[in-house]
Order: C-alpha cells, then sequence, then structure tokens
C-alpha cells in the first residue's frame, strides 16, 4: 500500500495548559481507507511517527510501524475502515514543535517552543479531528505514547471515543518510567554540543547515540540479549564473541537513527509524558478512570519494564468494577520487552481482532 504525507494548517491558535499560545498550528498525518467509514484513530509511540502503514514508494524499505495490521482485508481494513494517524504535538516529525518556525522570530522555536503535556497533545488531537470533521471515533487505539494518549482522550471526551485498545500502558507514568527519562533528558543536555539548546552547527550526535543504545536496553528485555548470544558455544574467548556480539546489537543502525531525530523534541515529548496521571483536574485517580464510557482493550507485555503488566490490570480493574465486562487485559508474551507492541503482530491481531468482534456482534 502506497501512502502519502499529509499536512493541514489548523484554523485557530492553540493554547497550552500553562497559557501559551502557540501560532500557526501544524499537523502532520496520514489517512487510509474508507473515507465515509467508521474512523480509526491511531496513537504512535513517543519515538515513532504517523507513518502507521504502507510506505512512501515502491523501494521503501520502512513500512509503517502496525503495517502488518493495516490494509486491504487486513485486520483494520482498508476497504471498511477511515484509518487516521497524526503526528502528534511537539514531535520531530512534521507538527508543530521545536523544529517549527517561530512566526514572532522568524527562526525555529528550539528550546523556547512552549512547555506542553500530554493533556495538551491529546487536545490538539481533539482539535485537527474537529477541523476534520470527525464527530466520533469507532476506536482509537495507540502503543506506548500512543496508548497514554488513547485513555487521556477517553477521559477528556467519553462520549467522542466509542472504543479503545491501549498496548504497553499505564493511567500515569510509572516511577521507573520517570526515572529512565529524566536519565536521558540529563543525557541530551549534557552533550558538549548542546549549547542550552541552540545548536546551529548541527544536531549534537554524542547524547542522541548514547540514549539510542540504552534505549535498546531499557526498551526489551534481558532474555533477548540471552538469546543474542545463545549461538556462541565454541571459540578461543567465548566470553569475548559474547560481548562483541551485544557491542555490534547496541551500535547497529544507530547513526542512521539518529538523522531523524532532534535533542529538543526529544526533550520536548518526555517532559509531556512525565506529565502523564489521568487523574489531572479530577477528585481521585479511580474517579478520572471512571470516566471512560466505552468498551476497553488493554493490553501489557509480561517482560516489559516500563510499563509492567500490574498497570494494565490496574485500569481493567476499575472499567470492570464499574461496568462489568467493560474492559478487557490482555497480557501479549514477548522478548522484546516495550516493543512487544510493534513486533507481536500475532498476539495483536488475535486479542484486537476479538474485541472488534464482540463490538460488532
Amino acid at each position: 500500500m502506497l501512502v502519502e504525507k499529509k499536512h493541514l494548517k489548523l484554523s485557530k491558535l492553540f493554547k497550552t495548559e500553562l497559557g501559551e499560545v502557540i501560532k500557526n498550528p501544524e499537523v502532520v498525518y496520514e489517512e487510509y481507507g474508507n473515507k465515509t467509514g467508521p474512523v480509526i484513530f491511531l496513537g504512535h509511540g513517543g519515538l515513532s511517527s504517523q507513518h502507521a502503514a504502507g510506505k512512501y514508494s515502491e523501494n521503501d524499505s520502512n513500512p509503517g510501524w502496525w503495517d502488518p495490521l493495516i490494509g486491504e482485508g487486513k485486520l483494520l481494513d482498508t476497504n471498511k475502515y477511515r484509518i487516521i494517524c497524526a503526528n502528534s504535538l511537539g514531535s520531530m516529525y512534521g507538527s508543530t514543535g521545536p523544529l517549527t518556525i517561530n512566526p514572532d522570530t522568524g527562526k525555529m522555536y528550539g528550546p523556547d517552543f512552549p512547555k506542553i503535556t500530554l493533556i495538551d497533545q491529546v487536545k490538539f488531537y481533539k482539535y485537527f479531528l474537529d477541523e476534520l470533521e470527525v464527530k466520533e471515533l469507532f476506536m482509537m487505539a495507540g502503543v506506548s505514547m500512543g496508548s497514554l494518549h488513547t485513555l487521556q482522550m477517553a477521559v477528556l471526551y467519553p462520549d467522542f471515543v466509542k472504543s479503545l485498545v491501549a498496548v504497553a500502558t499505564a493511567g500515569y507514568m510509572p516511577p521507573g518510567g520517570l526515572a529512565f527519562h529524566n536519565i536521558m533528558i540529563n543525557i541530551l543536555k549534557l552533550d558538549p554540543d548542546f549549547n542550552r539548546g541552540w545548536y546551529e552547527c548541527g544536531v549534537p550526535q554524542i547524547g542522541l547515540s548514547i540514549i539510542t543504545q540504552l534505549s535498546k536496553i531499557y526498551y526489551t528485555n534481558y532474555k533477548m540479549f540471552v538469546e543474542l548470544c545463545e549461538s556462541i558455544t565454541e571459540g578461543k574467548d567465548i566470553q569475548q564473541l559474547k560481548n562483541k556480539k551485544i557491542k555490534e546489537f547496541l551500535q547497529a543502525g544507530v547513526k542512521e537513527a539518529i538523522e531523524t531525530r532532534d535533542p529538543n523534541s526529544y526533550i520536548t515529548m518526555l517532559e509531556a509524558i512525565n506529565s502523564y496521571d489521568l487523574s489531572r483536574g479530577f477528585s481521585s485517580f479511580k474517579e478520572a478512570v471512571k470516566r471512560i464510557k466505552c468498551p476497553a482493550l488493554i493490553m501489557n507485555i509480561d517482560s516489559d519494564c516500563e510499563f509492567p503488566p500490574e498497570y494494565a490490570y490496574e485500569i481493567g480493574e476499575i472499567l470492570n468494577n464499574k461496568k462489568t465486562g467493560q474492559a478487557r487485559v490482555e497480557i501479549l508474551k514477548s522478548k522484546m520487552g516495550h516493543l512487544g507492541c510493534i513486533y507481536e503482530f500475532g498476539q495483536l491481531e488475535k486479542y484486537i481482532g476479538d474485541f472488534i468482534k464482540a463490538l460488532e456482534h
């Protein structure tokens, strides 16, 4: 499936939770499928983009992050559904963020980009969907950061979201995630070329390289590293061979990965994610979660150290105590840790497929 990147300039300014004004906001998005069909809105992960499915050209070697699930005759059938995925506010992949030109200065926002929260990102999505004249979502589905957006959307706009799928998720950012995110932010800021965010001589490489390699550890699982070395059983120095194998894994693709990444945008996104707590603006966490009216499929991964399974059960229990059967909780089995949300397509297809069948019958 060949797809194209679309741009939409929103008609009005956007005001953040902290009261700052973003002029001339713009959204980059992709859209697939039946333009008159039920709308499915997808939320991407923090390091990902709106490119959820298909390819930009026949020679493109990088299909979208949920490509096996989206397309003609696939689970999210483009003959049936109108599927939209938009790049988040603050991201480095096209929507308004630190890389955007500030209309007041004629220069990139850089570190002067307004501080945003995850609630801001969700309200920005809702503003975008309103501009597209989307009246309701048959489903909102998201992975990682996108799963947080999904739950937050259902809390803020309970009549707008008719069903939800949240993969690798929680109702607030867990302490372990806060810790790792702050380590990443500190590493980026300590890069000698960061210059307080004004890096006119090119993107700082050292900090991005380090956190990209750290992410390969944090967002996967030790079982994957064991498997990488399982085949090394012979040699003069087996331990040295294993060490070489791990080094190669950590360094593979790093140069290519950081070419598209921007430290200021990275920091903006991480700080927004760190602000996430469904109870914000409500009397309690339970009361916030209870605002969700729609059927919910909550899926975490057994080996994920950012969002362990208990965080899925926590949300499911609150919803099912309110209304029996409102939430389904499934735990994906994976050696990939957090990244299981974009790798375990067999399990995702089964659980989401069963969920959709139940919705439609």
